[in-house]
Protein backbone atom coordinates (compact mmCIF):
# COMPACT_ATOMS: atom_id res chain seq x y z
CA UNK A 1 0.00 0.00 0.00
CA UNK A 2 2.96 2.31 0.74
CA UNK A 3 4.41 1.31 -2.76
CA UNK A 4 1.24 2.81 -3.98
CA UNK A 5 0.93 5.75 -1.64
CA UNK A 6 4.75 6.83 -3.22
CA UNK A 7 3.99 5.98 -6.85
CA UNK A 8 1.19 8.39 -6.50
CA UNK A 9 2.91 11.29 -5.80
CA UNK A 10 5.81 10.56 -7.93
CA UNK A 11 3.85 10.45 -10.86
CA UNK A 12 1.88 13.82 -9.46
CA UNK A 13 5.30 15.40 -9.01
CA UNK A 14 6.51 14.83 -12.60
CA UNK A 15 3.60 16.39 -13.47
CA UNK A 16 4.35 19.54 -11.33
CA UNK A 17 7.64 19.63 -13.05
CA UNK A 18 6.53 19.60 -16.32
CA UNK A 19 3.32 21.22 -16.57
CA UNK A 20 3.33 20.78 -20.42
CA UNK A 21 2.46 17.03 -20.03
CA UNK A 22 -1.31 17.97 -18.96
CA UNK A 23 -1.80 19.00 -22.50
CA UNK A 24 -0.38 15.56 -23.89
CA UNK A 25 -2.08 13.41 -22.05
CA UNK A 26 -4.07 13.11 -18.68
CA UNK A 27 -2.09 11.54 -15.08
CA UNK A 28 -5.37 10.11 -14.28
CA UNK A 29 -4.67 8.03 -17.48
CA UNK A 30 -1.28 7.17 -16.79
CA UNK A 31 -1.86 6.39 -13.52
CA UNK A 32 -4.28 3.63 -15.35
CA UNK A 33 -1.71 2.39 -17.84
CA UNK A 34 0.89 1.83 -15.04
CA UNK A 35 -1.70 -0.15 -12.84
CA UNK A 36 -3.15 -2.13 -15.80
CA UNK A 37 0.52 -2.89 -17.22
CA UNK A 38 1.56 -4.07 -13.54
CA UNK A 39 -1.61 -6.50 -13.24
CA UNK A 40 -0.98 -7.65 -17.22
CA UNK A 41 3.24 -8.51 -16.05
CA UNK A 42 3.43 -9.54 -12.50
CA UNK A 43 1.38 -12.60 -12.63
CA UNK A 44 3.70 -13.12 -15.57
CA UNK A 45 6.43 -13.63 -12.97
CA UNK A 46 4.16 -15.54 -10.75
CA UNK A 47 2.80 -12.52 -8.52
CA UNK A 48 -0.61 -11.97 -8.42
CA UNK A 49 -1.48 -8.55 -7.43
CA UNK A 50 -5.24 -9.56 -5.44
CA UNK A 51 -3.04 -12.72 -3.70
CA UNK A 52 -0.28 -10.37 -2.99
CA UNK A 53 -2.52 -7.65 -1.29
CA UNK A 54 -4.82 -10.16 0.25
CA UNK A 55 -4.86 -9.11 3.54
CA UNK A 56 -5.11 -5.53 2.67
CA UNK A 57 -7.89 -6.14 0.14
CA UNK A 58 -10.44 -4.80 2.42
CA UNK A 59 -8.51 -1.52 3.62
CA UNK A 60 -6.99 -0.79 0.06
CA UNK A 61 -10.89 -0.80 -1.06
CA UNK A 62 -11.94 1.51 1.66
CA UNK A 63 -8.37 3.95 0.89
CA UNK A 64 -9.66 4.08 -2.17
CA UNK A 65 -13.38 5.17 -1.71
CA UNK A 66 -12.21 7.66 0.80
CA UNK A 67 -9.33 8.97 -1.39
CA UNK A 68 -11.79 9.59 -4.45
CA UNK A 69 -14.36 11.00 -2.19
CA UNK A 70 -11.89 13.07 -0.91
CA UNK A 71 -10.41 14.10 -3.97
CA UNK A 72 -13.93 15.17 -5.83
CA UNK A 73 -14.58 17.68 -2.65
CA UNK A 74 -11.12 18.90 -3.80
CA UNK A 75 -11.65 19.23 -7.26
CA UNK A 76 -14.39 21.79 -6.24
CA UNK A 77 -11.79 24.25 -5.76
CA UNK A 78 -11.26 24.62 -9.06
CA UNK A 79 -14.29 25.69 -9.88
CA UNK A 80 -14.43 29.14 -10.26
CA UNK A 81 -18.27 29.68 -9.11
CA UNK A 82 -18.32 33.27 -9.73
CA UNK A 83 -17.29 32.97 -13.67
CA UNK A 84 -20.32 30.55 -13.79
CA UNK A 85 -22.52 33.38 -12.61
CA UNK A 86 -21.26 36.02 -14.68
CA UNK A 87 -22.02 33.70 -17.60
CA UNK A 88 -25.82 34.46 -19.77
CA UNK A 89 -28.68 32.34 -18.29
CA UNK A 90 -30.01 31.47 -21.87
CA UNK A 91 -26.36 29.84 -22.33
CA UNK A 92 -26.37 28.22 -19.43
CA UNK A 93 -29.95 27.07 -20.00
CA UNK A 94 -29.11 25.56 -23.12
CA UNK A 95 -26.04 24.28 -21.77
CA UNK A 96 -28.27 22.42 -19.07
CA UNK A 97 -30.27 21.34 -21.95
CA UNK A 98 -27.64 19.35 -23.35
CA UNK A 99 -26.57 17.98 -20.87
CA UNK A 100 -30.34 16.66 -19.80
CA UNK A 101 -31.05 15.47 -23.69
CA UNK A 102 -27.41 13.81 -24.03
CA UNK A 103 -27.68 11.70 -21.16
CA UNK A 104 -31.46 10.33 -21.71
CA UNK A 105 -30.09 9.38 -25.32
CA UNK A 106 -26.85 7.66 -24.16
CA UNK A 107 -28.87 5.76 -21.39
CA UNK A 108 -31.69 4.77 -24.15
CA UNK A 109 -28.59 4.16 -26.67
CA UNK A 110 -26.47 1.90 -24.96
CA UNK A 111 -29.64 -0.46 -22.98
CA UNK A 112 -32.51 -0.49 -25.73
CA UNK A 113 -29.82 -0.58 -29.02
CA UNK A 114 -26.95 -1.88 -28.47
CA UNK A 115 -27.93 -4.13 -25.29
CA UNK A 116 -25.41 -3.18 -22.94
CA UNK A 117 -25.16 -3.77 -19.14
CA UNK A 118 -27.19 -0.69 -17.12
CA UNK A 119 -24.61 -0.15 -14.89
CA UNK A 120 -21.54 0.04 -17.51
CA UNK A 121 -23.96 2.24 -19.53
CA UNK A 122 -24.90 4.47 -16.51
CA UNK A 123 -21.43 4.94 -15.99
CA UNK A 124 -20.08 5.90 -19.59
CA UNK A 125 -23.08 8.38 -20.05
CA UNK A 126 -22.46 10.06 -16.93
CA UNK A 127 -18.22 10.35 -17.38
CA UNK A 128 -19.39 11.64 -21.09
CA UNK A 129 -21.98 13.84 -20.10
CA UNK A 130 -20.46 15.39 -16.99
CA UNK A 131 -16.61 15.77 -15.57
CA UNK A 132 -15.25 12.58 -17.09
CA UNK A 133 -13.44 10.13 -14.85
CA UNK A 134 -14.94 11.97 -11.64
CA UNK A 135 -17.94 11.57 -12.54
CA UNK A 136 -17.18 7.70 -13.03
CA UNK A 137 -15.80 7.28 -9.90
CA UNK A 138 -18.21 9.44 -7.73
CA UNK A 139 -21.40 7.19 -9.65
CA UNK A 140 -19.27 3.69 -9.08
CA UNK A 141 -19.22 4.92 -5.26
CA UNK A 142 -22.95 5.30 -5.00
CA UNK A 143 -24.27 2.65 -7.04
CA UNK A 144 -21.67 -0.03 -5.79
CA UNK A 145 -20.72 -1.56 -9.24
CA UNK A 146 -18.28 -4.10 -9.52
CA UNK A 147 -14.35 -3.25 -10.89
CA UNK A 148 -14.91 -4.64 -13.71
CA UNK A 149 -17.17 -2.23 -14.83
CA UNK A 150 -15.80 0.65 -13.59
CA UNK A 151 -12.24 -0.32 -14.96
CA UNK A 152 -14.26 -0.77 -18.84
CA UNK A 153 -16.17 2.50 -18.15
CA UNK A 154 -12.75 4.77 -17.26
CA UNK A 155 -11.10 2.82 -20.40
CA UNK A 156 -13.64 4.03 -22.79
CA UNK A 157 -13.90 7.73 -21.27
CA UNK A 158 -10.42 8.35 -21.08
CA UNK A 159 -9.96 7.21 -24.97
CA UNK A 160 -12.94 9.24 -25.87
CA UNK A 161 -11.46 12.21 -24.00
CA UNK A 162 -7.86 11.65 -26.37
CA UNK A 163 -10.68 12.00 -29.51
CA UNK A 164 -11.85 15.19 -28.32
CA UNK A 165 -8.55 16.22 -28.28
CA UNK A 166 -8.38 15.76 -31.72
CA UNK A 167 -11.56 16.95 -33.14
CA UNK A 168 -10.64 20.30 -31.50
CA UNK A 169 -6.88 20.68 -32.74
CA UNK A 170 -9.23 19.60 -36.54
CA UNK A 171 -11.62 22.35 -35.63
CA UNK A 172 -8.79 24.74 -35.13
CA UNK A 173 -7.08 24.46 -37.95
CA UNK A 174 -9.86 24.71 -40.25
CA UNK A 175 -11.20 27.72 -38.76
CA UNK A 176 -15.03 27.05 -38.85
CA UNK A 177 -16.03 28.86 -35.98
CA UNK A 178 -15.50 31.97 -34.31
CA UNK A 179 -13.28 31.41 -31.26
CA UNK A 180 -16.04 32.52 -29.11
CA UNK A 181 -17.85 29.76 -30.15
CA UNK A 182 -15.06 27.31 -30.03
CA UNK A 183 -14.33 28.44 -26.61
CA UNK A 184 -18.03 27.01 -25.87
CA UNK A 185 -17.99 24.08 -27.96
CA UNK A 186 -14.87 22.67 -25.90
CA UNK A 187 -16.55 23.12 -22.66
CA UNK A 188 -19.86 21.72 -23.49
CA UNK A 189 -17.86 18.18 -25.27
CA UNK A 190 -14.50 17.82 -23.74
CA UNK A 191 -15.02 14.69 -20.79
CA UNK A 192 -12.04 16.01 -18.54
CA UNK A 193 -11.78 19.64 -17.15
CA UNK A 194 -7.99 19.65 -17.32
CA UNK A 195 -8.92 18.81 -21.49
CA UNK A 196 -11.43 21.64 -21.71
CA UNK A 197 -8.43 23.87 -20.38
CA UNK A 198 -5.59 22.53 -22.36
CA UNK A 199 -7.81 22.76 -25.51
CA UNK A 200 -9.53 26.34 -24.72
CA UNK A 201 -5.79 27.66 -23.44
CA UNK A 202 -5.30 28.16 -26.93
CA UNK A 203 -8.10 30.82 -28.12
CA UNK A 204 -6.43 33.53 -25.92
CA UNK A 205 -9.31 36.27 -24.73
CA UNK A 206 -11.98 33.79 -25.06
CA UNK A 207 -10.44 30.90 -23.32
CA UNK A 208 -12.27 31.70 -20.15
CA UNK A 209 -15.98 30.40 -21.81
CA UNK A 210 -14.61 27.14 -22.15
CA UNK A 211 -13.72 26.43 -18.24
CA UNK A 212 -16.99 28.36 -17.30
CA UNK A 213 -19.00 25.91 -20.00
CA UNK A 214 -16.67 22.93 -18.69
CA UNK A 215 -17.36 23.92 -14.67
CA UNK A 216 -21.06 24.54 -15.36
CA UNK A 217 -21.27 20.65 -16.55
CA UNK A 218 -19.91 19.76 -13.07
CA UNK A 219 -22.29 21.71 -11.41
CA UNK A 220 -25.13 19.73 -13.14
CA UNK A 221 -23.24 16.42 -11.91
CA UNK A 222 -24.37 17.61 -7.80
CA UNK A 223 -27.99 17.30 -8.45
CA UNK A 224 -28.12 14.25 -10.52
CA UNK A 225 -25.91 12.56 -8.07
CA UNK A 226 -28.32 13.18 -5.15
CA UNK A 227 -31.21 12.33 -7.42
CA UNK A 228 -29.82 8.88 -8.57
CA UNK A 229 -28.28 8.33 -4.93
CA UNK A 230 -32.14 8.50 -3.34
CA UNK A 231 -33.06 5.88 -6.20
CA UNK A 232 -30.29 3.67 -5.86
CA UNK A 233 -30.73 -0.06 -5.88
CA UNK A 234 -30.77 -1.29 -2.26
CA UNK A 235 -32.83 1.76 -0.39
CA UNK A 236 -32.84 -0.06 2.64
CA UNK A 237 -29.02 0.24 3.00
CA UNK A 238 -29.16 3.63 1.62
CA UNK A 239 -26.10 5.97 2.82
CA UNK A 240 -26.37 9.95 1.93
CA UNK A 241 -23.12 10.58 -0.30
CA UNK A 242 -21.84 13.32 2.12
CA UNK A 243 -19.36 13.87 0.06
CA UNK A 244 -21.58 15.54 -2.60
CA UNK A 245 -22.25 17.98 0.45
CA UNK A 246 -18.84 18.89 1.26
CA UNK A 247 -18.72 19.72 -2.70
CA UNK A 248 -21.52 22.11 -2.80
CA UNK A 249 -20.13 23.98 0.70
CA UNK A 250 -16.90 24.48 -0.92
CA UNK A 251 -18.08 26.44 -3.87
CA UNK A 252 -20.39 28.83 -1.79
CA UNK A 253 -17.26 29.28 0.27
CA UNK A 254 -15.54 30.27 -2.95
CA UNK A 255 -18.70 32.84 -4.10
CA UNK A 256 -18.64 34.16 -0.45
CA UNK A 257 -14.27 34.53 -0.27
CA UNK A 258 -12.19 35.15 -2.58
CA UNK A 259 -9.20 32.26 -1.74
CA UNK A 260 -5.70 32.52 -2.41
CA UNK A 261 -4.71 31.60 -5.78
CA UNK A 262 -2.28 29.21 -4.16
CA UNK A 263 -4.89 27.61 -1.88
CA UNK A 264 -6.86 26.59 -4.73
CA UNK A 265 -3.71 25.35 -6.78
CA UNK A 266 -2.84 23.04 -3.96
CA UNK A 267 -6.22 21.69 -3.34
CA UNK A 268 -6.40 20.93 -7.47
CA UNK A 269 -2.93 18.70 -6.64
CA UNK A 270 -4.69 17.51 -3.91
CA UNK A 271 -7.69 16.47 -5.76
CA UNK A 272 -5.30 14.80 -8.17
CA UNK A 273 -2.89 13.00 -6.06
CA UNK A 274 -6.04 11.07 -4.71
CA UNK A 275 -7.60 10.30 -8.03
CA UNK A 276 -4.03 9.01 -9.42
CA UNK A 277 -3.90 6.71 -6.34
CA UNK A 278 -7.16 5.86 -7.23
CA UNK A 279 -6.90 4.73 -10.83
CA UNK A 280 -3.48 3.36 -10.01
CA UNK A 281 -5.56 0.95 -7.66
CA UNK A 282 -7.97 -0.21 -9.84
CA UNK A 283 -5.79 -0.78 -12.55
CA UNK A 284 -3.47 -2.57 -10.13
CA UNK A 285 -6.33 -5.12 -9.26
CA UNK A 286 -8.41 -5.68 -12.42
CA UNK A 287 -8.22 -9.03 -14.26
CA UNK A 288 -7.45 -8.78 -18.01
CA UNK A 289 -10.80 -11.19 -18.04
CA UNK A 290 -12.74 -8.65 -17.10
CA UNK A 291 -10.64 -5.59 -19.67
CA UNK A 292 -11.30 -8.43 -22.17
CA UNK A 293 -14.90 -8.18 -22.09
CA UNK A 294 -14.81 -4.49 -23.04
CA UNK A 295 -16.25 -5.44 -26.60
CA UNK A 296 -15.98 -3.09 -30.11
CA UNK A 297 -19.33 -2.56 -29.07
CA UNK A 298 -18.80 -0.50 -26.15
CA UNK A 299 -16.48 1.74 -27.62
CA UNK A 300 -18.86 1.86 -30.58
CA UNK A 301 -21.75 3.34 -28.02
CA UNK A 302 -18.87 5.73 -26.80
CA UNK A 303 -18.50 6.95 -30.48
CA UNK A 304 -22.10 7.28 -30.68
CA UNK A 305 -22.91 9.47 -27.81
CA UNK A 306 -19.88 11.33 -28.40
CA UNK A 307 -21.01 12.30 -32.02
CA UNK A 308 -24.11 13.16 -30.58
CA UNK A 309 -22.87 15.53 -28.08
CA UNK A 310 -20.47 17.47 -30.49
CA UNK A 311 -23.83 17.43 -32.87
CA UNK A 312 -26.20 19.05 -30.20
CA UNK A 313 -23.10 21.69 -28.76
CA UNK A 314 -23.10 23.00 -32.25
CA UNK A 315 -27.16 23.16 -32.43
CA UNK A 316 -26.83 24.88 -29.23
CA UNK A 317 -23.83 27.02 -29.64
CA UNK A 318 -24.84 31.14 -27.78
CA UNK A 319 -25.18 33.15 -30.87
Amino acid sequence: MLVLLLLSLLLQLCYLAVPVLHQWISPVFVALVLGLSAAFVLPLCSIRPSELLASQLGKLAMLQQKALRFGIVCFAFSVDAELVLQTSPLALFKLAALVVLLLAAALWLGIKLFKLPKELVLLVSCGLSFCGTSAIFATWSVRKSDEATLTQSLAVVLLMGLLALLSYSVVMHTAVLPEAQLAWLIGSTAPEVSQAVAAGSQLGDAAPQAVIAKLFRVCLFVPFLVLLSFNGKDKQDFVFPWFILGFIAVLLIQIAFALPVWFSQAAAVVSQCCLIFAMLVTGLLTRWQDVKQCSGKVFSFAVVVMIFLFSLALLFLPG
